[in-house]
Protein backbone atom coordinates (compact mmCIF):
# COMPACT_ATOMS: atom_id res chain seq x y z
CA UNK A 1 0.00 0.00 0.00
CA UNK A 2 2.86 2.22 0.70
CA UNK A 3 4.63 3.22 -2.94
CA UNK A 4 8.06 2.92 -2.52
CA UNK A 5 9.03 6.05 -4.33
CA UNK A 6 7.53 8.50 -1.92
CA UNK A 7 7.24 7.17 1.20
CA UNK A 8 9.86 9.88 3.58
CA UNK A 9 10.70 7.21 6.17
CA UNK A 10 14.34 5.77 5.85
CA UNK A 11 13.04 2.58 7.49
CA UNK A 12 10.67 1.55 5.26
CA UNK A 13 13.34 0.09 2.90
CA UNK A 14 13.04 0.64 -1.10
CA UNK A 15 10.87 -0.87 -3.65
CA UNK A 16 8.42 -2.46 -1.51
CA UNK A 17 4.65 -1.84 -3.49
CA UNK A 18 1.77 -0.96 -1.50
CA UNK A 19 1.17 -1.81 2.11
CA UNK A 20 0.05 -5.33 2.45
CA UNK A 21 -0.14 -5.69 -1.45
CA UNK A 22 3.37 -4.80 -2.83
CA UNK A 23 2.24 -1.90 -5.54
CA UNK A 24 4.61 -0.29 -7.68
CA UNK A 25 7.96 0.50 -8.23
CA UNK A 26 11.61 0.78 -8.85
CA UNK A 27 14.10 4.12 -7.79
CA UNK A 28 13.87 4.71 -11.99
CA UNK A 29 9.97 5.51 -11.39
CA UNK A 30 11.34 8.93 -8.52
CA UNK A 31 10.75 11.73 -10.82
CA UNK A 32 7.53 10.54 -12.40
CA UNK A 33 4.84 12.80 -13.05
CA UNK A 34 1.88 12.62 -11.23
CA UNK A 35 -2.00 13.48 -11.90
CA UNK A 36 -5.04 14.81 -9.81
CA UNK A 37 -7.57 12.00 -9.05
CA UNK A 38 -10.50 12.23 -11.10
CA UNK A 39 -13.92 11.42 -10.29
CA UNK A 40 -14.12 8.58 -13.26
CA UNK A 41 -10.57 7.53 -14.14
CA UNK A 42 -9.97 6.36 -17.92
CA UNK A 43 -8.53 3.13 -17.82
CA UNK A 44 -6.83 3.71 -20.94
CA UNK A 45 -4.19 6.67 -19.11
CA UNK A 46 -1.26 6.72 -19.53
CA UNK A 47 -1.59 3.61 -21.50
CA UNK A 48 2.12 1.86 -22.99
CA UNK A 49 2.54 -0.07 -26.43
CA UNK A 50 0.71 -3.52 -25.47
CA UNK A 51 2.95 -6.28 -26.29
CA UNK A 52 -0.26 -7.48 -27.63
CA UNK A 53 -2.51 -6.15 -30.12
CA UNK A 54 -5.62 -6.10 -27.42
CA UNK A 55 -6.59 -2.96 -26.62
CA UNK A 56 -6.58 -1.23 -23.45
CA UNK A 57 -9.89 -1.66 -20.89
CA UNK A 58 -11.82 1.76 -21.25
CA UNK A 59 -13.56 3.01 -18.12
CA UNK A 60 -17.65 3.80 -18.47
CA UNK A 61 -19.00 6.50 -20.35
CA UNK A 62 -21.13 7.13 -17.00
CA UNK A 63 -20.72 6.78 -13.82
CA UNK A 64 -21.60 3.81 -12.26
CA UNK A 65 -24.40 3.80 -9.21
CA UNK A 66 -23.33 5.10 -6.20
CA UNK A 67 -23.48 3.37 -2.67
CA UNK A 68 -23.17 4.35 1.19
CA UNK A 69 -21.08 2.83 3.65
CA UNK A 70 -22.20 1.83 7.31
CA UNK A 71 -19.62 1.27 9.77
CA UNK A 72 -19.87 -2.04 11.26
CA UNK A 73 -16.75 -2.38 13.55
CA UNK A 74 -14.00 -0.27 14.59
CA UNK A 75 -10.86 -0.10 16.94
CA UNK A 76 -9.20 -2.95 14.97
CA UNK A 77 -5.13 -3.01 13.94
CA UNK A 78 -4.90 -4.29 10.66
CA UNK A 79 -7.75 -5.67 9.24
CA UNK A 80 -7.05 -7.12 5.49
CA UNK A 81 -10.11 -9.36 4.96
CA UNK A 82 -13.28 -10.91 6.17
CA UNK A 83 -14.71 -14.63 5.18
CA UNK A 84 -18.56 -15.85 5.66
CA UNK A 85 -18.72 -18.76 7.96
CA UNK A 86 -20.47 -21.82 6.22
CA UNK A 87 -23.50 -22.64 7.76
CA UNK A 88 -23.83 -19.45 9.97
CA UNK A 89 -25.12 -16.68 7.92
CA UNK A 90 -25.24 -14.28 11.28
CA UNK A 91 -21.57 -14.49 11.86
CA UNK A 92 -18.38 -13.52 9.99
CA UNK A 93 -14.53 -13.71 10.66
CA UNK A 94 -12.32 -10.66 10.12
CA UNK A 95 -8.73 -11.47 10.16
CA UNK A 96 -5.65 -8.67 10.97
CA UNK A 97 -2.30 -9.06 9.49
CA UNK A 98 -0.81 -8.96 12.91
CA UNK A 99 -2.38 -12.32 13.70
CA UNK A 100 -5.74 -12.05 14.80
CA UNK A 101 -9.06 -13.26 13.55
CA UNK A 102 -12.08 -12.40 15.48
CA UNK A 103 -15.81 -13.51 14.90
CA UNK A 104 -18.41 -10.79 13.88
CA UNK A 105 -21.94 -10.79 13.42
CA UNK A 106 -22.17 -7.46 11.41
CA UNK A 107 -25.70 -6.73 12.52
CA UNK A 108 -25.32 -5.37 15.41
CA UNK A 109 -21.53 -5.40 15.79
CA UNK A 110 -20.39 -8.00 18.44
CA UNK A 111 -17.13 -9.13 17.95
CA UNK A 112 -15.51 -12.29 20.28
CA UNK A 113 -11.95 -13.67 19.70
CA UNK A 114 -11.95 -16.62 17.40
CA UNK A 115 -8.13 -17.34 17.03
CA UNK A 116 -4.57 -15.10 18.32
CA UNK A 117 -1.41 -16.37 16.02
CA UNK A 118 0.31 -13.47 16.94
CA UNK A 119 3.40 -15.48 18.61
CA UNK A 120 3.11 -17.63 15.33
CA UNK A 121 3.26 -14.20 13.04
CA UNK A 122 6.65 -12.96 12.09
CA UNK A 123 7.08 -9.48 14.31
CA UNK A 124 5.79 -6.83 12.32
CA UNK A 125 7.60 -3.49 11.85
CA UNK A 126 5.17 -0.55 12.93
CA UNK A 127 5.37 1.67 9.93
CA UNK A 128 5.40 -0.60 6.82
CA UNK A 129 5.52 -4.43 6.20
CA UNK A 130 3.79 -6.70 3.62
CA UNK A 131 4.18 -9.80 5.87
CA UNK A 132 1.69 -11.18 8.37
CA UNK A 133 -1.69 -13.05 8.29
CA UNK A 134 -2.79 -12.81 4.84
CA UNK A 135 -5.13 -15.45 3.99
CA UNK A 136 -7.87 -17.28 5.22
CA UNK A 137 -10.38 -20.30 3.86
CA UNK A 138 -12.91 -22.49 5.62
CA UNK A 139 -12.99 -25.86 3.99
CA UNK A 140 -16.27 -26.70 1.84
CA UNK A 141 -17.30 -29.15 4.62
CA UNK A 142 -16.43 -26.82 7.06
CA UNK A 143 -20.01 -27.28 8.75
CA UNK A 144 -19.55 -30.85 9.38
CA UNK A 145 -15.58 -30.92 9.79
CA UNK A 146 -14.63 -27.64 11.39
CA UNK A 147 -11.56 -27.56 9.09
CA UNK A 148 -10.38 -23.74 7.98
CA UNK A 149 -6.77 -22.72 6.64
CA UNK A 150 -4.51 -19.78 6.94
CA UNK A 151 -1.51 -18.69 5.07
CA UNK A 152 1.07 -16.63 7.22
CA UNK A 153 4.50 -15.17 7.21
CA UNK A 154 6.53 -17.02 10.32
CA UNK A 155 9.58 -16.67 11.26
CA UNK A 156 12.60 -18.58 8.56
CA UNK A 157 12.74 -22.34 9.67
CA UNK A 158 15.81 -23.54 10.96
CA UNK A 159 16.60 -25.17 7.78
CA UNK A 160 16.52 -22.43 4.97
CA UNK A 161 18.85 -21.74 2.85
CA UNK A 162 20.79 -18.28 4.10
CA UNK A 163 19.31 -14.79 3.64
CA UNK A 164 16.07 -16.00 3.77
CA UNK A 165 13.18 -12.89 5.44
CA UNK A 166 10.45 -15.44 6.56
CA UNK A 167 8.63 -18.84 5.64
CA UNK A 168 6.02 -18.42 4.03
CA UNK A 169 3.49 -21.29 5.58
CA UNK A 170 -0.44 -22.81 4.76
CA UNK A 171 -1.66 -24.33 8.11
CA UNK A 172 -4.82 -26.48 9.15
CA UNK A 173 -6.89 -25.33 12.27
CA UNK A 174 -9.99 -26.94 13.87
CA UNK A 175 -12.86 -25.53 15.68
CA UNK A 176 -12.55 -25.95 19.33
CA UNK A 177 -14.63 -29.21 20.06
CA UNK A 178 -15.67 -27.49 23.20
CA UNK A 179 -16.66 -24.30 21.92
CA UNK A 180 -17.49 -23.74 18.56
CA UNK A 181 -17.12 -20.38 18.50
CA UNK A 182 -13.57 -20.46 18.23
CA UNK A 183 -10.79 -22.27 16.45
CA UNK A 184 -8.07 -24.59 18.57
CA UNK A 185 -4.95 -23.07 18.66
CA UNK A 186 -3.04 -26.52 19.80
CA UNK A 187 -4.86 -27.89 16.53
CA UNK A 188 -2.49 -26.40 13.49
CA UNK A 189 -1.10 -28.64 11.46
CA UNK A 190 1.07 -27.23 8.69
CA UNK A 191 0.17 -28.22 5.21
CA UNK A 192 2.92 -25.95 3.44
CA UNK A 193 6.03 -24.01 3.86
CA UNK A 194 8.36 -22.48 1.37
CA UNK A 195 10.99 -19.50 2.08
CA UNK A 196 10.98 -15.53 0.39
CA UNK A 197 14.45 -13.90 0.08
CA UNK A 198 12.10 -10.12 0.87
CA UNK A 199 9.56 -9.07 3.45
CA UNK A 200 7.21 -7.94 0.59
CA UNK A 201 5.19 -9.63 -2.10
CA UNK A 202 4.08 -12.85 -0.40
CA UNK A 203 0.43 -12.71 -1.72
CA UNK A 204 -2.21 -13.72 0.54
CA UNK A 205 -5.12 -15.10 -1.95
CA UNK A 206 -6.66 -18.08 -0.46
CA UNK A 207 -9.87 -19.91 -0.81
CA UNK A 208 -11.54 -23.23 -2.61
CA UNK A 209 -12.98 -23.11 -5.56
CA UNK A 210 -15.82 -24.58 -6.96
CA UNK A 211 -14.21 -28.26 -7.35
CA UNK A 212 -13.04 -28.71 -3.67
CA UNK A 213 -9.53 -27.81 -4.42
CA UNK A 214 -7.31 -24.99 -2.81
CA UNK A 215 -6.28 -22.55 -4.23
CA UNK A 216 -3.09 -20.13 -2.77
CA UNK A 217 -1.99 -17.03 -4.58
CA UNK A 218 1.72 -16.06 -3.44
CA UNK A 219 4.22 -13.52 -4.57
CA UNK A 220 7.43 -13.58 -6.70
CA UNK A 221 9.26 -12.88 -2.93
CA UNK A 222 9.71 -8.96 -3.16
CA UNK A 223 12.56 -7.02 -3.93
CA UNK A 224 12.91 -5.07 -6.22
CA UNK A 225 11.52 -6.09 -10.10
CA UNK A 226 11.64 -10.00 -9.34
CA UNK A 227 15.28 -9.10 -9.63
CA UNK A 228 17.12 -8.99 -6.38
CA UNK A 229 18.71 -10.94 -4.65
CA UNK A 230 17.94 -14.85 -4.15
CA UNK A 231 15.65 -14.38 -7.29
CA UNK A 232 16.01 -16.37 -9.98
CA UNK A 233 17.41 -15.58 -13.33
CA UNK A 234 14.27 -14.99 -15.07
CA UNK A 235 12.46 -13.95 -11.99
CA UNK A 236 10.86 -16.17 -9.68
CA UNK A 237 7.29 -15.83 -11.20
CA UNK A 238 8.58 -17.35 -14.48
CA UNK A 239 10.60 -20.02 -12.49
CA UNK A 240 8.76 -23.28 -12.63
CA UNK A 241 10.72 -25.00 -10.43
CA UNK A 242 9.77 -22.37 -7.73
CA UNK A 243 6.45 -21.46 -5.77
CA UNK A 244 6.86 -17.98 -5.86
CA UNK A 245 4.93 -15.83 -7.80
CA UNK A 246 2.63 -18.75 -8.85
CA UNK A 247 -1.27 -19.64 -8.23
CA UNK A 248 -0.81 -22.65 -6.53
CA UNK A 249 -3.70 -25.81 -6.24
CA UNK A 250 -3.86 -28.35 -3.64
CA UNK A 251 -6.21 -31.73 -2.68
CA UNK A 252 -6.03 -31.30 0.92
CA UNK A 253 -8.36 -33.94 1.03
CA UNK A 254 -7.09 -36.48 -0.81
CA UNK A 255 -3.28 -37.48 1.24
CA UNK A 256 -1.50 -35.43 4.31
CA UNK A 257 -0.48 -33.26 4.12
CA UNK A 258 -1.79 -32.97 0.56
CA UNK A 259 -2.38 -34.75 -2.81
CA UNK A 260 -1.25 -33.13 -6.63
CA UNK A 261 -4.73 -33.15 -8.26
CA UNK A 262 -4.67 -35.05 -10.79
CA UNK A 263 -5.52 -32.29 -13.88
CA UNK A 264 -3.25 -29.75 -12.32
CA UNK A 265 -1.54 -28.56 -15.77
CA UNK A 266 1.82 -30.41 -17.05
CA UNK A 267 4.25 -27.54 -16.94
CA UNK A 268 7.32 -29.68 -17.81
CA UNK A 269 10.21 -31.47 -16.17
CA UNK A 270 11.70 -29.73 -13.16
CA UNK A 271 8.02 -27.83 -12.70
CA UNK A 272 6.57 -28.13 -9.22
CA UNK A 273 3.47 -29.86 -9.40
CA UNK A 274 1.23 -27.66 -7.02
CA UNK A 275 1.82 -24.99 -9.82
CA UNK A 276 -2.02 -24.00 -11.47
CA UNK A 277 -0.89 -20.50 -13.32
CA UNK A 278 2.73 -18.31 -13.13
CA UNK A 279 3.73 -15.34 -14.36
CA UNK A 280 2.23 -13.35 -11.23
CA UNK A 281 3.84 -10.43 -9.09
CA UNK A 282 1.67 -10.35 -6.07
CA UNK A 283 -2.02 -12.07 -6.22
CA UNK A 284 -3.33 -10.26 -3.23
CA UNK A 285 -7.00 -11.68 -3.86
CA UNK A 286 -9.21 -14.23 -5.60
CA UNK A 287 -12.46 -15.06 -5.60
CA UNK A 288 -14.54 -17.13 -8.25
CA UNK A 289 -17.63 -15.63 -10.09
CA UNK A 290 -20.97 -17.18 -8.24
CA UNK A 291 -22.57 -18.59 -11.03
CA UNK A 292 -21.96 -19.28 -15.19
CA UNK A 293 -18.61 -20.72 -16.11
CA UNK A 294 -17.18 -19.86 -12.43
CA UNK A 295 -14.22 -18.19 -13.59
CA UNK A 296 -11.36 -17.31 -10.97
CA UNK A 297 -10.69 -13.62 -10.57
CA UNK A 298 -6.90 -12.54 -9.51
CA UNK A 299 -5.99 -9.04 -8.50
CA UNK A 300 -2.87 -8.98 -8.75
CA UNK A 301 -0.87 -5.61 -7.82
CA UNK A 302 1.29 -3.90 -10.44
CA UNK A 303 4.89 -2.48 -10.47
CA UNK A 304 5.94 0.84 -11.84
CA UNK A 305 2.26 2.19 -13.48
CA UNK A 306 -0.09 -0.61 -14.31
CA UNK A 307 -2.56 -2.46 -11.76
CA UNK A 308 -4.69 -5.78 -13.19
CA UNK A 309 -7.58 -8.19 -12.88
CA UNK A 310 -6.55 -11.30 -14.30
CA UNK A 311 -8.79 -14.61 -15.13
CA UNK A 312 -6.45 -17.29 -13.97
CA UNK A 313 -7.27 -20.57 -16.01
CA UNK A 314 -5.22 -23.77 -15.94
CA UNK A 315 -1.63 -23.33 -17.08
CA UNK A 316 -2.11 -19.75 -17.74
CA UNK A 317 1.16 -17.52 -17.69
CA UNK A 318 0.66 -13.91 -16.40
CA UNK A 319 3.64 -12.17 -18.07
CA UNK A 320 5.16 -10.82 -14.85
CA UNK A 321 8.00 -9.90 -15.54
CA UNK A 322 7.95 -9.88 -19.06
CA UNK A 323 5.61 -7.35 -18.69
CA UNK A 324 3.51 -5.41 -16.17
CA UNK A 325 -0.19 -5.86 -17.32
CA UNK A 326 -0.45 -6.11 -21.07
CA UNK A 327 2.10 -3.94 -21.54
CA UNK A 328 6.11 -4.86 -22.04
CA UNK A 329 8.61 -4.07 -19.04
CA UNK A 330 12.22 -3.22 -18.63
CA UNK A 331 11.83 -3.96 -14.93
CA UNK A 332 15.11 -1.52 -14.41
CA UNK A 333 13.46 1.06 -15.84
CA UNK A 334 9.35 0.73 -15.17
CA UNK A 335 8.29 3.72 -16.70
CA UNK A 336 10.05 3.49 -19.83
CA UNK A 337 7.83 2.73 -22.62
CA UNK A 338 9.17 -0.15 -24.66
CA UNK A 339 8.26 -0.58 -28.05
CA UNK A 340 8.29 -4.52 -28.13
CA UNK A 341 8.89 -7.48 -25.83
CA UNK A 342 8.26 -11.30 -25.50
CA UNK A 343 4.34 -12.29 -26.32
CA UNK A 344 5.23 -15.94 -24.78
CA UNK A 345 7.05 -17.13 -22.05
CA UNK A 346 10.25 -19.44 -22.07
CA UNK A 347 8.05 -22.47 -22.71
CA UNK A 348 6.19 -21.10 -26.04
CA UNK A 349 2.75 -20.49 -24.08
CA UNK A 350 1.25 -16.96 -25.01
CA UNK A 351 0.76 -14.72 -22.26
CA UNK A 352 -1.58 -14.16 -21.38
CA UNK A 353 -3.64 -10.08 -21.02
CA UNK A 354 -5.70 -8.59 -17.80
CA UNK A 355 -9.50 -8.26 -18.30
CA UNK A 356 -9.20 -5.39 -16.27
CA UNK A 357 -6.20 -2.83 -16.26
CA UNK A 358 -5.93 1.09 -14.87
CA UNK A 359 -2.32 3.54 -14.40
CA UNK A 360 -1.28 4.55 -11.03
CA UNK A 361 -1.50 7.90 -12.65
CA UNK A 362 -5.51 7.37 -13.00
CA UNK A 363 -6.56 5.18 -9.86
CA UNK A 364 -4.39 4.41 -7.21
CA UNK A 365 -1.20 2.12 -6.54
CA UNK A 366 -2.35 -1.43 -5.74
CA UNK A 367 -5.11 -3.02 -6.91
CA UNK A 368 -7.87 -4.97 -3.65
CA UNK A 369 -9.57 -8.00 -5.03
CA UNK A 370 -12.98 -7.87 -4.28
CA UNK A 371 -16.25 -10.48 -5.44
CA UNK A 372 -19.00 -9.88 -7.69
CA UNK A 373 -22.44 -8.48 -5.69
CA UNK A 374 -25.15 -10.83 -4.90
CA UNK A 375 -26.58 -8.87 -2.36
CA UNK A 376 -30.05 -7.44 -1.77
CA UNK A 377 -29.19 -4.47 -0.28
CA UNK A 378 -27.58 -2.29 -3.36
CA UNK A 379 -29.58 -3.72 -6.03
CA UNK A 380 -27.88 -1.41 -8.86
CA UNK A 381 -24.62 -3.26 -8.63
CA UNK A 382 -26.04 -6.66 -8.62
CA UNK A 383 -23.84 -8.60 -10.73
CA UNK A 384 -21.15 -6.37 -10.59
CA UNK A 385 -17.59 -7.25 -10.10
CA UNK A 386 -16.54 -4.91 -6.91
CA UNK A 387 -12.94 -4.43 -5.80
CA UNK A 388 -10.83 -1.45 -4.73
CA UNK A 389 -7.56 0.29 -5.07
CA UNK A 390 -5.67 0.44 -1.75
CA UNK A 391 -4.81 4.80 -2.24
CA UNK A 392 -4.84 7.28 -4.74
CA UNK A 393 -1.05 9.25 -5.12
CA UNK A 394 -1.65 12.79 -6.48
CA UNK A 395 1.05 14.41 -5.06
CA UNK A 396 3.72 11.95 -5.16
CA UNK A 397 3.00 11.13 -1.08
CA UNK A 398 1.11 8.39 0.31
CA UNK A 399 1.34 9.29 4.06
CA UNK A 400 -2.35 10.69 3.30
CA UNK A 401 -4.96 7.80 2.95
CA UNK A 402 -6.96 7.62 -0.60
CA UNK A 403 -9.04 4.18 -1.22
CA UNK A 404 -11.42 3.88 -4.01
CA UNK A 405 -14.05 2.01 -4.33
CA UNK A 406 -14.40 0.31 -7.77
CA UNK A 407 -16.60 -2.39 -10.53
CA UNK A 408 -16.59 -3.84 -13.59
CA UNK A 409 -19.37 -5.30 -16.04
CA UNK A 410 -17.49 -8.86 -16.44
CA UNK A 411 -17.50 -10.22 -19.96
CA UNK A 412 -15.66 -12.65 -21.62
CA UNK A 413 -12.43 -13.72 -20.85
CA UNK A 414 -10.62 -12.81 -24.16
CA UNK A 415 -12.20 -9.19 -23.84
CA UNK A 416 -11.23 -5.84 -21.57
CA UNK A 417 -14.37 -5.73 -18.84
CA UNK A 418 -16.05 -2.28 -19.01
CA UNK A 419 -15.15 -0.91 -15.61
CA UNK A 420 -15.26 2.48 -13.18
CA UNK A 421 -14.82 4.39 -9.84
CA UNK A 422 -17.92 3.38 -7.58
CA UNK A 423 -18.62 7.12 -6.24
CA UNK A 424 -19.22 6.80 -2.16
CA UNK A 425 -22.29 8.72 -0.28
CA UNK A 426 -20.44 11.33 1.48
CA UNK A 427 -17.55 11.99 -0.45
CA UNK A 428 -14.16 9.74 -0.81
CA UNK A 429 -13.40 7.40 2.08
CA UNK A 430 -10.11 9.04 3.17
CA UNK A 431 -8.87 5.70 4.24
CA UNK A 432 -6.65 3.14 3.03
CA UNK A 433 -8.36 0.26 1.40
CA UNK A 434 -6.75 -2.91 2.23
CA UNK A 435 -9.25 -5.69 1.68
CA UNK A 436 -12.68 -6.69 0.67
CA UNK A 437 -14.82 -9.43 2.34
CA UNK A 438 -18.54 -11.29 1.71
CA UNK A 439 -20.86 -12.43 4.00
CA UNK A 440 -22.94 -15.44 3.44
CA UNK A 441 -26.15 -13.22 2.13
CA UNK A 442 -23.52 -11.95 -0.37
CA UNK A 443 -23.36 -8.03 1.10
CA UNK A 444 -19.78 -7.00 0.71
CA UNK A 445 -17.49 -5.00 3.52
CA UNK A 446 -14.77 -3.57 3.21
CA UNK A 447 -11.65 -3.50 5.24
CA UNK A 448 -10.11 -0.11 5.75
CA UNK A 449 -7.41 1.85 8.16
CA UNK A 450 -5.93 5.64 8.33
CA UNK A 451 -2.23 4.30 9.27
CA UNK A 452 -0.01 3.20 6.39
CA UNK A 453 1.86 0.51 8.31
CA UNK A 454 -0.46 -2.48 10.97
CA UNK A 455 -0.29 -0.53 14.26
CA UNK A 456 -2.82 1.91 15.91
CA UNK A 457 -6.37 1.25 16.34
CA UNK A 458 -7.57 3.02 13.18
CA UNK A 459 -9.10 -0.42 11.73
CA UNK A 460 -12.31 -0.23 10.62
CA UNK A 461 -15.11 -3.05 8.64
CA UNK A 462 -17.47 -0.78 6.72
CA UNK A 463 -20.36 -2.34 4.83
CA UNK A 464 -21.73 -1.38 1.37
CA UNK A 465 -25.03 -0.05 1.33
CA UNK A 466 -27.53 1.62 -0.23
CA UNK A 467 -27.28 5.56 -0.45
CA UNK A 468 -30.09 6.54 2.05
CA UNK A 469 -30.21 3.56 4.11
Amino acid sequence: MTDNRRLASPAVPLLLGAVLLGAACSPAASNAPSAAQTDLPAASAGALPSATTRPTATARATAPPDVAIRTVLGGLVAPIGLVAIPGDDAHVLVFEQNGLITRLAPADGTATPFLDLRERVVPLRADYDERGLLGLAFHPDFAANGRLFVYYGAPTRKAAVAAQDHSNTLSEFHLDPSDPTRADPASERVILQFEQPQFNHSGGGLGFGPDGMLYLGTGDGGGQGDASEGHSAQGNAQDLAKLNGKVLRLDVDGATPYAIPADNPPLGKGARPEIYAYGLRNPWRLAWEPSGERRLIVSDVGYGRFEELDIVVSGGNYGWRIREGAHCLDVDAPLADLASCATTGADGKPLIDPVVEYTHRSVGVAVVGGYVYEGSSVPAIRGRYVFADFSADPNNDLSLPRGSLLAADPGASDTAWTWGRLAVAGGPLNRYVTGMGQDGAGELYVLTRTTLGPTGTTGEVLELVAPGS
